[in-house]
């Protein structure tokens, strides 16, 4: 019976201490800026065509018409201890034929509550650190979105 009462305290204690940590999960805004220099063209702004996911969330497609626009989106990183929160998103504009990814948010590298990117034709930068596109891949011919 001590046995018995002894295990039950210890999950009990594990239990306190997983829903502690899990209340105190920051919630986390990423905001995507089109950073592509306009041409000198008569419409001048590019637009950036962007698709955002997750393992679990599809955010679906966005259009930023014009430089400077942006797009937001929140979130709850998943339980601290698991760390697997990753959202990836794809972009494209029309003078490309490519899709460009990029992690916009990834638990192990990102210690941001406010990530606030600025996406431009060579990838991304975040807090002035600037990232490559992490892989360029071509549009399927057969497909009816840019991203």
């Amino acid at each position: 019976m001590d046995e018995l009462n002894t295990i039950f305290i210890k999950f009990s204690i594990l239990l306190i201490v997983i829903v502690s940590l899990e209340t105190n999960v920051t919630s986390v805004k990423v905001i995507i800026i089109n950073d592509i220099q306009p041409n000198p063209s008569p419409t001048g702004s590019i637009p950036l065509y962007l698709h955002c996911k997750s393992k679990d969330n599809d955010l679906g497609f966005h259009t930023l018409g014009i430089f400077g626009q942006s797009y937001q989106f929140s979130f709850n990183p998943s339980f601290p201890v698991i760390k697997t929160t990753l959202f990836f998103c794809s972009f494209a504009w029309p003078e490309s034929s490519l899709h460009h990814y990029l992690d916009i948010y990834d638990y192990d590298r990102d210690s941001c509550t406010e990530c606030i990117w600025k996406i431009n034709k060579n990838g991304g930068s975040m807090f002035g650190v600037f990232h490559p596109w992490k892989s360029i891949g071509l549009m399927d011919r057969n497909s009816t979105s840019m991203v």
